[in-house]
């Protein structure tokens, strides 16, 4: 289900991109990771990612990541919550918190600015749809909000 989904945002993106849509893209590297694995096969881990991003303004830039994911092996699903600390090329910074739900290979959630520098102040508070795509130790994000 979390597959077709994803694959839905992605297919649709390029459908519902205007001028009132602020998307990110970012491809990112796990770093470091540990886990507990639990007597019933579930999983809690915790990661540190760094990133490369550009978005829909024309800016790039660089992200650091630390996320914790605990996965329910009754139903292959995970839950994660990240927090991240990204700069764009203009040394302006804005802070994210991920939370979501997925299956091993893709997932969904909501991204909120939790705070911001420079052009980033106007996203303090704004929630955004992501999605998300597993590959070995690397992830594919795509986020889209309002202006």
């Amino acid at each position: 289900m979390l597959r077709i989904l994803f694959f839905l945002i992605f297919i649709t993106t390029p459908c519902l991109s205007n001028a009132s849509n602020y998307e990110l893209e970012l491809f990112m590297q796990i770093i470091d990771k540990k886990s507990i694995t639990y007597p019933d096969k579930n999983k809690h881990m915790i990661l540190n990612g760094s990133a490369n991003w550009q978005d829909s303004d024309g800016d790039y830039g660089v992200m650091q990541c630390l996320a914790t994911i605990t996965t329910y092996n009754s139903d292959d699903t995970a839950r994660l919550d990240a927090n991240c600390e990204a700069r764009n090329h203009k040394n302006e910074k804005f802070w994210l918190n991920l939370s979501g739900t997925s299956d091993v290979n893709a997932g969904v959630g909501i991204a909120t600015y939790m705070y911001g520098e420079g052009k980033y102040k106007l996203y303090v508070g704004k929630k955004c749809a992501y999605a998300v795509k597993y590959f070995e130790d690397r992830m594919f994000y795509k986020q889209q909000c309002k202006k």
